[in-house]
């Protein structure tokens, strides 16, 4: 018998685990072969904490390692055979790779790896407008978008790539309907006119970047400052966003796809009363009125009839794709694309959709090695159809809020149907089914959906813009370049009207239809010589310049009523008989622009930087007293990290830089000649005969009164700012302090109908904006198969009328139903604020009402009755009225902030886009106070019912004779701070391997999220809204809200 005893087995033991090990050291050396090395910079100076992996496509093979402190790695258990591909990463040098690599059994490869410093933000180049920079020798503020995550966003247009991507850049969507043009704010709001930036793209200014496939673009550089803009002179008042398309890179031809197909849905739908509620508090306004309850049993009616529900288009689809060719040799290259974008609204489907087709094309050619030319090319076709979004009257939203839940979206009760009083031969039919009429709301709010039977409307545009160039060296560092463009742009409209009967206040027994054409055609012609030498350590850039442009506008409109059919696809004026009443009105604008420009820049071995900017503009919109003006520049910047006193190991580059400048905005519209006297046409008139028949006269009238000393409206802006990068390039740190005033402010003053003319433009106002910038980007390259990055960027903007040139040193904006103005531009305050009037709580009983009372102890709201608003005497006269009203709310943000993230684990990526936009308000307006028995929100359960009600709304009424809601006041205004998460996007990238079996050089799919989540205290549909006139800004009237879409895409490269 074996016995065990306890010194056997430890011996026993000792014995396998030697033989274990020498099992696997004989495994390790005859099981594959090992490759070991040495990592150095250019400098010679070995480099640890590189990441070394090593891959075979073919078997899916894949380790790694990172250099230990003296730059060595060593990877052992590689299985004999190949092809292996050796990678070399680390963070602030250029990613190197060693391919083709064959291992013997048991061999072992040495390698001595060099890796080269990449080009860092700061050695990366900066478009500054006619030419580039350095990042590290710019002093001025620029920003430049990284147009990577473009193809991540379901993004329509290319200015949305500007939300949360720039600080200082304001983005925001006046609406979710298909095809709507974000708004755009550089640095607050300088002006009550048009205040979007210039857009240059290749050279060529452009009034709308619409034609644009987001996925032609290669960069956007932002020129905030009005130095770095002061080369635009005249028209970078308001910022400017110079784009570079993509172009083609020496090389065989490389063809590449970006797909996807996408839902939408509306991410929120606001809580309304639903039937039995609804009836309740009917009934409680006629009590609070002293009239009889209008619902005897409210019970009856339950939920009663979702309109959100029926006016929300379930699943709308969107669907987008993009075909590339590029390529090129030494002497030319190429880029070409096509591409489709179609997209359906989550409100009115079909009816409120957009679709775009884009071709382009980009070449560029050596002639000889001192000249080159190149030309681009591109193509737009958008078709267009919208609804009646965002109004008081009309708006599909707004009645979808408002319309009673007791009415049906179909009728099918044969009573209604069958009297015609109420279900006239005019009603709106779907089918065999007509829509709902309401018997309880007579006036205002209608069926959503009949309504929107109505919006057939459809817009066709064709865009065509060509651009050339040649450039010529004269000698070394001087060269001279000569380009030509020209825009040529055919919009095209057509609406009818078909008879139709909605309520007894919105019905015609006349159709009607239109057609309208216009077309604008620009050229510019710019020559530029510029000089650019280093001498040593001095380094001189020089350039002169001149620019002519010219902009012809013209466009012609025509009705007419009576169709002999109601088919839309047929609705042509021939086919309208009724020529009495014919409609035709047209007319035209020129405008003209010429401008000599100049820039000197210089510094010294990168430390030291100095330049200045000099631009004359001479525009045609302003008259013989001012028709040019010069916008100056100078700016100057100190790298304090290249002194030999500088000894941080920590911040490795830091810039101080400051500018000074002036830019003009001569963006008063399509108005030609303000400045001298003009007649207006198409203003005919509707006659009646005695015979009853109606017929139309056309006629002209006498137009605004004419200003010859208009001239330019300028902002002028002192910049401080502070770039710096630690840990050498893992964290980069942008920060700036900007002053910007608007001097000389464009606008039409009110004056009194008497005159008979409208309002003439004049220069009559400043504003101010002061705010701070902050930008911060860091990577991290965790190990061989994890890295990731993360910018964040933030501003901070206060916005503030310095003078207005009238009486009142005000300007009334937008209106509100009843209420009159509610935004405000006025001295001292933000422009476009929210105006009426303040409250202090809710009058909890006679005694509170009879005590309220002013100077000489009349009661100052004699109408008032318990449960009504308590409005604030400001003025402490007495009465209410204007002189009482003030600032409610603020649309203009305080802060923006925006954030990316990108994170790649091996073969997988996630991409996280967020922003947010806090400190302003809005009006929330989406109830119709003016309309007796309107629906409402659920939010206003929170009423006044008695004595010691904690509520935020007034008592419920029919009869409101205290005003509590035609008074626009604070109680009707949000906060409509807001964070929400753009875009979430997860991809995977298929096996090297996989992909060269299917004859492709990558494939990737993806799926992603658009708008998933909104954390916001609005009640609203969306707290994102804008709008394009200033004064219009922060009134929410229903508007149509962003989509929540999923998608599922794929990258494809051959």
């Amino acid at each position: 018998m074996i016995r065990f005893t306890k010194q056997s087995l430890k011996r026993g033991s000792w014995l396998f685990i030697s033989l274990w090990l020498l099992a696997i050291t004989a495994y390790a050396q005859n099981g594959g072969g090992t490759i070991t090395g040495v990592v150095k910079n250019e400098k010679g100076e070995t480099l640890p904490g590189v990441t070394v992996g090593i891959i075979n496509a073919d078997s899916s093979f894949r380790k790694g390692q990172v250099t230990d402190a003296q730059g060595v790695f060593l990877i052992t258990g590689i299985p004999a055979g190949g092809p292996y591909a050796i990678s070399f990463t680390s963070i602030g040098y250029i990613k190197q790779q060693s391919r083709n690599h064959k291992l013997a059994e048991g061999e072992k490869v040495s390698l001595l790896i060099k890796l080269k410093e990449s080009a860092t933000e700061l050695n990366q180049l900066v478009v500054i407008g006619y030419g580039t920079q350095k990042k590290s020798d710019v002093s001025t503020a620029i920003t430049t978008v990284n147009t990577d995550f473009i193809g991540k966003q379901s993004i329509l247009r290319a200015e949305q790539a500007l939300q949360g991507s720039a600080p200082g850049v304001l983005v925001l969507t006046p609406s979710g309907q298909p095809g709507e043009k974000p708004m755009i704010r550089i640095r607050g709001t300088g002006t009550n006119k048009n205040p979007d930036p210039l857009y240059i793209v290749d050279g060529f200014p452009v009034n709308d970047i619409e034609y644009l496939n987001p996925n032609d673009i290669e960069r956007m550089d932002v020129l905030k400052d009005a130095a770095s803009a002061a080369i635009y002179g005249a028209r970078g008042a308001n910022g400017v966003v110079l784009i570079t398309t993509k172009s083609g890179k020496k090389g065989p031809a490389r063809v590449a796809y970006d797909g996807y197909y996408g839902i939408q849905n509306a991410w929120r739908k606001v809580p309304v009363l639903n039937g039995t509620e609804y009836a309740e508090m009917m009934n409680e306004g006629a009590r609070n009125a002293n009239q009889a309850a209008p619902f005897a049993n409210p019970e009856q009616y339950g939920k009663g009839t979702n309109w959100q529900d029926a006016t929300f288009t379930k699943n709308a689809p969107i669907t987008n794709h993009n075909v590339s060719v590029s390529g090129g040799s030494e002497n030319s290259t190429y880029f070409t694309s096509f591409s489709y974008f179609g997209q359906q609204g989550i409100v009115g489907g079909e009816r409120s959709q957009f679709e775009r087709y884009t071709i382009r094309l980009n070449g560029d050619q050596k002639i000889k090695d001192f000249l080159r030319v190149g030309v681009s090319l591109s193509y737009m076709n958008t078709t267009s159809r919208g609804i009646n979004a965002n109004a008081d009257y009309g708006g599909v939203l707004n009645n979808a809020i408002n319309l009673d839940p007791l009415t049906p979206v179909y009728e099918t009760d044969p009573t209604k149907l069958n009297n015609p009083v109420h279900y006239p031969i005019n009603a709106i039919r779907n089918g065999d089914q007509i829509y709902g009429i309401s018997t309880i709301i007579t006036d205002g709010p209608t069926n959503p959906l009949a309504a929107m039977q109505l919006a057939n409307g459809k817009n066709k545009n064709d865009k065509v813009l060509g651009n050339a160039y040649g450039e010529v060296d004269l000698m070394k560092g001087l060269k001279f370049r000569s380009s030509l463009g020209i825009e040529v742009n055919n919009y095209s409209s057509s609406s009818f009207t078909p008879q139709y009967y909605l309520n007894s206040a919105s019905k015609t027994d006349v159709s009607l239809v239109g057609k309208g054409f216009s077309r604008r055609y620009t050229w510019q012609v710019e020559n530029v010589l510029s000089y650019n030498r280093k001498f040593g350590k001095h380094n001189i850039q020089a350039l002169l310049g001149h620019t002519a442009l010219k902009s012809r506008f013209e466009n012609m409109n025509g009705s007419r009523p009576d169709l002999i059919t109601s088919d839309p696809d047929m609705a042509y004026i021939d086919l309208a008989t009724n020529e009495t009443l014919n409609k035709v009105s047209g007319g035209a604008d020129v405008r003209a622009l010429l401008s000599y420009f100049g820039r000197a820049a210089y510094d010294y071995d990168g430390k030291y930087l100095l330049s200045a900017t000099l631009r004359r503009d001479g525009s045609s919109r302003f008259g013989r007293n001012n028709p040019f003006a010069t916008f100056p520049s100078v700016s100057g910047g100190w790298v304090l990290s290249k002194e030999k006193f500088y000894a941080s190991n920590t911040v490795t580059f830091l810039k101080l830089r400051a500018s000074w400048g002036q830019n003009g905005n001569e963006n008063i519209g399509d108005n030609s000649f303000p400045w001298a006297a003009g007649m207006v046409l198409g203003n005919g008139y509707t006659f009646i005969k005695p015979t009853g028949e109606e017929y139309y006269l056309n006629g002209v009238a006498s137009g605004a009164v004419p200003n010859p000393n208009l001239k330019w409206e300028t902002s002028e802006q002192t910049n401080f700012g502070v770039d710096m990068e630690l840990w050498k390039g893992k964290l980069a740190v942008t920060a700036d302090y900007y002053i910007k005033n608007t001097i000389g402010l464009l606008f039409n003053p009110p004056i009194t109908a008497i005159v008979g003319n409208p309002s003439p433009y004049v220069n009559g106002g400043s504003v101010s904006n002061k705010g701070v910038e902050l930008g911060i980007t860091y990577k991290q390259q965790v190990n061989k198969d994890l890295s990731f990055n993360v910018t964040v960027n933030g501003a901070y903007n206060k916005n503030n009328v310095t003078a207005i040139n009238n009486a009142a040193k005000a300007v009334a904006g937008t209106g509100f139903i009843g209420a009159g103005a509610v935004t405000r531009m006025q001295v001292g305050y933000p422009i476009g604020y929210l105006w009426g009037y303040r409250t202090d709580g809710i009058f909890q009983n006679k005694k509170e009402v009879d005590e309220y009372v002013g100077p000489e102890g009349k009661k100052i709201q004699s109408k008032a009755v318990p449960g009504d608003l308590r409005f604030m005497d400001l003025n402490g006269d007495g009465k209410l009225d204007n002189n009482d009203k003030t600032i409610i709310g603020d649309p203009n943000p305080d802060v923006t902030a925006g954030l990316n993230l990108n994170l790649t684990y091996k073969r997988f990526d996630f991409s996280m886009f967020a922003v947010g936009m806090f400190g302003h308000q809005l009006l929330n307006g989406l109830y119709r106070y003016d309309i007796k028995m309107a629906n409402m929100p659920r939010q206003y359960l929170d009423r006044w019912t008695e004595e010691g009600s904690n509520a935020k709304y007034p008592r419920f009424t029919f009869a409101d004779n205290n005003g509590n809601h035609n008074n626009v006041s604070d109680v009707y205004v949000e906060n409509a701070s807001f964070v929400r998460i753009k875009n979430i996007q997860v991809g995977y990238t298929l096996a090297e391997g996989l992909v060269k079996k299917a004859k492709l050089n990558n494939l990737r799919v993806y799926v992603a999220v658009d708008n998933p989540f909104t954390f916001t205290r609005y009640t609203g549909f969306d707290p994102e809204i804008g709008a394009r006139d200033a004064l219009n800004l922060g009134v929410d009237r229903g508007v149509y809200p962003q989509a929540r879409t999923f998608r599922a895409g794929v990258n494809v490269n051959l």
